[in-house]
């Protein structure tokens, strides 16, 4: 098994993953999000999309790309009755692992703010703050199969927010 792990590594190795090769991406991705119970709201499926520039030189405080995050969280059910679609806005900072490998973490930090159609029950629109990371794997130079976990701050309400999807890399 420990050969079969090593094997699998060095072949990883191979197919270096450049995030500077690229200038612009987009993503699309499915998501589930996790709710706090102060959100009164039940946990449920969404979408998002995805737009980083990617600094190809050094950029303040290391920053390697800074994402613009849209996500859409379909009509979810309050917990004793009603319902809310909740729309997300963001801006998040990410640091990408220097590793020679396709598949590639990161970490972000971010801000944004919520709206829901319906508040109730005390959720109101507001800001958040955003912590959390990812993985990305390089299918080919300009596609990749990404996923992302964070969690979302915002007053006495939070989020766990995961997603799945394809970004897409231009702009050589």
């Amino acid at each position: 098994m420990k050969k079969t792990i090593l094997a699998l590594l060095c072949a990883l190795s191979l197919h270096a993953a450049d995030h500077d090769l690229y200038t612009h991406s987009i993503q699309a991705v499915g998501e589930y999000t996790f709710n706090s119970d102060d959100m009164y709201l039940k946990d449920g499926w969404g979408w998002g999309l995805r737009y980083n520039y990617n600094f190809s030189t050094v950029s303040p405080w290391e920053i390697d790309a800074v994402q613009f995050a849209f996500d859409y969280q379909f009509e979810k059910g309050y917990l004793d009755g009603g319902s809310s679609s909740v729309y997300r806005w963001g801006v998040n900072a990410l640091w990408y692992a220097d590793n020679p490998s396709d598949l590639t973490p990161f970490a972000l930090l971010g801000i944004g703010a919520h709206f829901f159609d319906e508040e109730a029950h005390g959720t109101t629109d507001g800001l958040f703050g955003a912590v959390g990371g990812g993985v990305e794997y390089q299918l080919r130079g300009d596609l990749a199969l990404v996923g992302e976990g964070k969690f979302l701050y915002g007053g006495d309400e939070s989020a766990f927010l995961t997603t799945v999807g394809f970004k897409y890399n231009f702009g050589q």
